[in-house]
């Protein structure tokens, strides 16, 4: 933050007054709740013109974001005002507020995601210095949060949306082959370009090869059930009607990717040189099963609701 004052209107005018100031914010959801707190950490760099008793201030607002439903937060507007001398003294102050209420459902979801109870919320956020008209240069910010009553995520009951980034190892063998589609040759891998030109959830940096998110199926059983069942077609039709027993005996699965819970899973694969691709590869049944654990402990864990999204990036 820059504020500034000058002797008459135009910025030509003698500098009478200036305030240099870092604010920081940290936001955190409680645990098991609808309740958000947020941290403001003031750094005062240098001030003149201004005596140590000037008040400067935090303002906060939180609004329903559809006018709709009765979606509500018990403080609407808080203001936090501290002298100069106050925030060098105790830069951090943390606020606190609960969101109620619900937003109507719309009538275009599915009942079991109208019964989730998404609400959304608007976060706004100002600075300003008591009795100076000077600018700030730090323009009003906003956020927006989701609140729901969904039960197979976990942590807060409300969360800031954004689309988190599912780190996979490169040495585990299923994580392998999600590798070897993101670095590799489309064409090499298996079904290969006759199902696709590209692979959905790739966060490379590479413009060329960065695509769009993944989608999360958690509701819809039946077209999870088809993902699975024609990746399993593909493995057959690759390593024979007894692809999955190994020649040790050992029992194997059908590895994916995108995965059988996205939409961009093997059954809605386009069937021609357009579109995303998948790939599949039988691997030993305890690598199959670790690799649904650790998906499905990150979708709980990142709050990723049916039809959320978030991409995949590889880690060695």
């Amino acid at each position: 933050m820059r504020y500034t004052r000058h002797a008459c209107p135009e910025a030509s005018c003698p500098l009478v007054a200036q305030l240099l100031a870092q604010v920081i914010v940290i936001r955190n959801m409680e645990p098991a709740q609808r309740r958000v707190v947020i941290g403001h950490q003031v750094g005062i760099f240098s001030y003149r013109g201004l005596p140590d008793t000037t008040r400067f201030g935090i303002g906060m607002t939180r609004t329903a974001k559809n006018p709709a439903g009765t979606a509500n937060c018990d403080a609407p507007e808080t203001k936090i005002t501290k002298s100069i001398a106050e925030w060098k003294a105790r830069p951090v102050e943390y606020t606190g507020f609960t969101m109620g209420g619900e937003d109507d459902p719309n009538p275009a979801d599915p009942p079991l995601i109208q019964d989730e109870k998404r609400t959304w919320y608007r976060l706004g956020r100002s600075l300003f210095i008591e009795g100076e008209t000077g600018d700030l240069g730090a323009p009003p910010l906003s956020s927006d949060v989701r609140c729901d009553v969904a039960g197979y995520v976990q942590g807060s009951r409300c969360v800031f949306p954004k689309t988190p980034m599912f780190l996979l190892d490169v040495r585990d063998p299923y994580e392998k082959l999600v590798s070897e589609a993101f670095r590799g040759d489309i064409a090499a891998t298996y079904p290969g370009r006759a199902e696709g030109r590209y692979y959905a959830g790739n966060a490379s940096t590479s413009s060329g090869r960065r695509t769009y998110p993944l989608t999360r199926i958690h509701h819809d059983g039946a077209t999870r059930d088809a993902n699975k069942a024609v990746a399993e077609r593909y493995c057959a039709a690759r390593w024979g009607p007894d692809w999955h027993t190994g020649p040790d005996g050992t029992a194997l699965e059908c590895a994916v990717y995108p995965f059988t819970t996205t939409l961009d899973g093997a059954a809605l694969s386009p069937g021609t040189t357009e579109g995303p691709t998948f790939t599949v590869k039988p691997v030993v049944e305890p690598v199959y099963r670790a690799m649904e654990e650790k998906l499905g402990e990150f979708l709980g864990r990142n709050h990723v609701l049916d039809g959320d999204q978030y991409w995949v990036w590889l880690l060695g």
